[in-house]
């Protein structure tokens, strides 16, 4: 997260997801089996929401694609698998822009977690405001992001994630009426790549005063020339890209300009 800056990023997401205990760790899965090196040990189960804070931190990263990502895959076991508290409390990120993804809140609400109440002292005991961090909180649960916003209150922005198979049946494929929904709920809304690449959906979408993003892109899954794909991106329309290579995605829109 910090490279990212240093590579001219606006701003970083990661994604919390909650372990048996209630602890906001920084992982994109709930399990760990692919990005850890839980194998390593005896634990009964992969799974973060079967394991409390005290297992999980004996883990260390490991690379998903090792073979496409040699040079990540060459700091397997370096790293370990910070907090979310941890996260807001280095320095390094005074004056940032940071971008929480809260993965599964109902389901950590459903098994008498109290993932809000969590965040809520998180952000208390950093000191985030004195500290000029920006945080923005991105969920595709749309009634749990309502309620982070509900009981965070208005220091933060509220962004709706939504991916095909996430569309509930009665908004038709995110038409106007569930699109203005959103826009009166939350602060903009981020769409996979593969939802704005056909259709008006960015321009309906900002129609309702909503600032559009997408995400992700990255190399390894750029559909033909890599400079080209990142230019086909940002000629969409959208307001920002969340990428895995934030630099090449720069110069695209440099070369662009």
């Amino acid at each position: 997260m910090e490279l990212a800056f240093e590579l001219g990023a606006d701003a970083v997401e990661f994604d919390v997801v909650f372990t048996k205990d209630g602890h906001g760790v920084i992982r994109h899965d709930i399990d760990l089996a692919s990005t850890t090196d839980i194998s390593d040990h005896s634990f009964l189960s992969s799974r973060v929401d079967q394991l409390n804070l005290e297992d999980v931190i004996r883990l260390r990263a490991k690379e998903r694609y090792p073979d496409g990502r040699a040079e990540s895959a060459a700091n397997d076991g370096k790293f370990f698998v910070p907090t979310l508290v941890q996260v807001l409390r280095n320095p390094n990120f005074d004056n940032r822009h940071l971008i929480i993804e809260i993965k599964s809140g109902d389901k950590a609400q459903g098994d008498g977690l109290h993932p809000i109440e969590f965040i809520s002292k998180a952000l208390s005991e950093s000191d985030w405001r004195k500290r000029g961090m920006t945080i923005t909180f991105e969920a595709f649960e749309f009634q749990f992001l309502k309620q982070l916003k509900s009981e965070l209150g208005g220091d933060f922005k509220f962004v709706f994630l939504v991916a095909p198979d996430t569309v509930p049946d009665r908004a038709m494929g995110l038409e106007d009426n569930y699109l203005e929904e959103i826009a009166q709920n939350f602060d903009g809304i981020s769409l996979a790549i593969s939802m704005v690449l056909v259709g008006d959906l960015v321009v309906r979408a900002k129609s309702h005063g909503m600032p559009v993003y997408i995400y992700t892109a990255r190399v390894e899954t750029a559909e033909g020339n890599v400079e080209k794909w990142f230019e086909r991106l940002i000629t969409t329309g959208v307001d920002g890209i969340f990428a895995d290579q934030p630099d090449l995605v720069l110069k695209s829109v440099a070369d662009l300009a």
